[in-house]
């Protein structure tokens, strides 16, 4: 298994795959490194994930996808009709 995660100081490392597994963190891997030690990294920043076609589309050239910059205007949109202005203002 590799890291494959950009920003991850082991990204390009390759790991002895041990399991898939759901943790209270969601979907990860656990994997050996040469030092034979356990760790486990979620599944997303690993080659186990299916590959995000806009990521590679992308090429490092944009950092959002359309779909979730139209769900943050429409989060956006909702707090305006409410009236709700600053971050002060929200209620949980």
């Amino acid at each position: 298994m590799r890291l494959i995660h950009p920003f991850h100081p082991r990204s390009g490392e390759v790991f002895e795959f041990l399991e898939r597994m759901n943790s209270w963190r969601g979907d990860v891997v656990l994997v050996l490194d040469s030092a034979g030690r356990r760790c486990s990294f979620p599944v997303e920043w690993t080659d186990v994930a299916p590959v995000d076609v806009f990521v590679v589309t992308a090429a490092g050239r944009c950092p959002f996808r359309a779909e979730d910059l139209c769900a943050l205007a429409d989060l956006v949109e909702r707090f305006r009709d409410q009236g709700l202005s600053g971050v002060g203002e929200m209620t949980p």
